[in-house]
């Protein structure tokens, strides 16, 4: 039933639709209802990252999600060089639809992160698994899981892969999911570092928390928008866009902002953060 509606929804969407190559990427549907046609393969490895399951078919997305994953992790390694690599879990099957470790990654818009870690000397190391960290930055195993050597949140990596998320707008990231927690310590580095008044507006908005579920103390979901080619054959975002990014691409000039414009202008369009149900998370 589900494809049959999907398949409603595709040739609904206009006939000029349909000739466009056959092999062009669709996402189609919310990112907890719905599909994916003919997604990108995100590779084993690339410059700053590593998947975290080698080979394994979860692997799709969108060219605006791969050129999130693959930019951000790219330029921390560059900001911030000498350390492991980003360590990327789950994106969405070949053909999208429900995931058995999921309950959205549907329609190749959603990805998994895991955090940035350092030893107790401060060295970076590889994530190796899905450690919860609290608000002071200590990760620790899983119930049932066996303890091994000490790790840290990186803040300085974990920051650096947040802020260059935020600044490639072409990406059009909506919401990059962890705990209220760590969203604090990540806004406190921010903050002493330096970052501008405007990044951390950002940032403030979109790290959010969700409201039921797993509160994503483990790993970053990264969650980006439909195009509005996708969006004219059905695909659908839930929450708001971003003030930043409503004039990107039209050719017209931004008009200037200012904090106290954001906040008018959010305030009229809040953030839907209670979407994102119980299984977003990765475990």
């Amino acid at each position: 039933m589900r494809w049959t509606l999907a398949c409603l929804v595709l040739l609904g969407a206009g006939c000029a639709e349909l000739s466009l190559p056959y092999t062009d990427t669709v996402s189609v549907g919310t990112t907890g209802e719905g599909w994916l046609a003919h997604g990108l393969s995100l590779p084993d490895e690339g410059p700053g990252f590593v998947r975290a399951r080698r080979g394994e078919g979860t692997r799709f997305g969108t060219p605006r999600m791969l050129r999130a994953i693959t930019l951000s992790a790219a330029r921390v390694s560059v900001d911030v060089p000498g350390g492991a690599p980003l360590v990327v879990g789950d994106l969405s099957s070949r053909a999208g639809g429900r995931h058995r470790r999921h309950g959205s990654h549907e329609s190749g818009r959603d990805v998994d992160l895991l955090f940035y870690a350092v030893d107790a000397s401060g060295r970076s190391v590889r994530a190796s698994g899905f450690l919860a960290y609290d608000r002071f930055g200590l990760g620790m195993p899983r119930r049932g899981e066996a303890p091994g050597n000490p790790r840290f949140f990186d803040d300085v990596r974990n920051w650096a892969l947040v802020r260059a998320l935020l600044e490639d707008e072409a990406s059009e990231v909506q919401w990059i999911f962890c705990s209220r927690g760590l969203k604090a310590r990540l806004l406190r580095y921010a903050a002493r570092s330096g970052a501008s008044r405007e990044l951390l507006f950002r940032a403030s908005w979109v790290l959010q928390q969700p409201s039921h579920g797993a509160p994503h103390d483990d790993h970053f979901h990264v969650r980006v928008r439909c195009t509005a080619r996708d969006a004219s054959l059905g695909c659908r975002d839930r929450g708001p866009r971003w003030t930043w990014l409503r004039n990107r691409g039209d050719g017209a000039a931004r008009e200037p902002q200012s904090d106290a414009r954001w906040v008018a202008e959010l305030l009229d369009d809040p953030p839907a953060v209670s979407e994102p149900g119980p299984a977003l998370s990765a475990r």
